[in-house]
């Protein structure tokens, strides 16, 4: 992920921006807030920047190939067969990342790097 720190930096901070342009749009008509109101409208960017987070950081993450992966069962190689997508439920929320999978034909079994 090094390589790709400022790249992740830059569509991070596009992406809360723009939260926080549609929220501020959101209470431009509004005269005043009280202190729930407010409290309502931060937990709910919270809540949606650490998904967001989440998943970006974890789309990274999986974005790594493993070379070479060896069978766990019986040692053999194993075929790559592509990229799949899984819904994960995070204490952030649920987000979709696609992982590497593999399969060994001798063992008949997949398997997804840990990552």
């Amino acid at each position: 992920m090094s390589g790709n720190k400022k790249t992740l930096k830059a569509r991070l901070l596009e992406q809360y921006a723009a939260q926080l342009d549609k929220l501020f749009e959101e209470l431009e008509g509004k005269e005043s807030l009280d202190l729930t109101e407010i409290e309502e409208q931060a937990l709910t960017i919270r809540q949606q920047v650490g998904q967001t987070l989440t998943e970006t950081l974890a789309g990274a993450e999986s974005q790594k190939q493993a070379v070479d992966e060896e069978c766990a069962e019986c040692g053999e190689p194993m075929r790559y067969k592509g990229r799949k997508e899984k819904w994960l439920k995070t204490r952030t929320g649920d987000i979709r990342v696609a992982r590497p999978y593999y399969y060994c034909e001798d063992c008949k079994s997949g398997h997804f790097p840990p990552g």
